[in-house]
């Protein structure tokens, strides 16, 4: 695996997959031999623009070394647990899997076929999130997020708001605050779909932290920004401008744009090459799913 490069498949190749394709494919130790698609559109397209074979899911395994997932949420375990029976690699986009006893199983597979899982927190490559975490050395006392935007049809609503955007801030509060959770509270509403689309919660961890997380897709303006309150001041993390502002500092530091996307897939190919654990893997990707779970239940109760 070391000297030779990487054999890989894609599984969706729609308005998300086909970003991670274009990083696929200037990788120099990787190489997209196919892709899965369940629209017919898509086939055609990818395989005229691309020059990419469709493959059925079955065949598309019998080639690869690893499989890239970018279906629909609600879709994610059933093709992962077919490529991990299958004894491939899998990197699989957030979420991880809908529920948590589904996100176990995928990771049981992963240790008992011997293969690795990666799953897409990509904010972890954010410039923004890693100067964060380089600068501020202590655990906030309080911490919110919000991650909204506005409704788009056809878009990540076959599941709730809370896994396929809340999902990011879980798992940047539970990394940010290393405690055992204590209490979940929240509350939400549907608005555009039948799943939950407008979402607070509130999270009490062991240590006393509280991190509030707001997510929705039923808002005029876009937001992305993460507040960390420490006993040292206010750290301020807004990711759509790329920017950090830190207490006792009046000057802000602005970010150049980096690839984080074409930074989490490649870091996984070389985690799959070297044998080592990927950055963002499946024990990480099931904690963010379990929280995730208790969320949408106290709300849903």
């Amino acid at each position: 695996m070391k000297n030779d490069r990487l054999k890989a498949g894609i599984a969706g190749v729609g308005r998300f997959g086909s970003r991670h394709l274009d990083k696929w494919i200037h990788f120099d130790d990787a190489k997209v031999v196919g892709f899965y698609d369940t629209d017919p559109r898509v086939q055609e397209r990818i395989q005229a623009e691309r020059n990419i074979p469709y493959l059925p899911l079955e065949d598309l395994l019998e080639r690869i070394d690893v499989l890239d997932i970018v279906t629909p949420g609600s879709t994610h375990y059933a093709i992962a647990r077919t490529a991990l029976q299958a004894g491939k690699h899998v990197f699989v986009e957030k979420p991880f899997a809908e529920f948590e006893d589904q996100a176990r199983e995928l990771a049981g597979l992963a240790e008992a076929k011997q293969v690795l899982i990666g799953v897409g927190h990509i904010e972890h490559f954010n410039p923004v999130f890693r100067a964060l975490k380089e600068q501020m050395h202590e655990v906030p006392k309080t911490l919110e997020a919000y991650r909204q935007g506005p409704f788009l049809a056809g878009v990540g609503v076959d599941i709730s708001i809370i896994l396929e955007l809340m999902i990011h801030d879980i798992e940047l509060a539970t990394r940010l605050i290393p405690y055992p959770l204590k209490s979940v509270r929240a509350e939400g509403e549907m608005i555009h779909s039948d799943k939950i689309d407008r979402a607070r919660a509130v999270l009490t961890f062991g240590n006393g932290s509280v991190a509030t997380l707001f997510a929705s897709r039923a808002e005029d303006s876009r937001r992305r920004e993460l507040i960390c309150r420490c006993d040292s001041g206010t750290y301020t993390a807004n990711f759509m401008e790329r920017r950090l502002e830190v207490p006792g500092d009046k000057s802000v530091q602005h970010f150049e744009p980096n690839d984080a996307m074409a930074e989490e897939l490649h870091g996984f190919v070389q985690a799959v090459r070297t044998g080592r654990k990927p950055y963002v893997h499946d024990g990480q990707g099931l904690h963010a799913v379990s929280v995730a779970n208790a969320i949408e239940n106290a709300i849903l109760k």
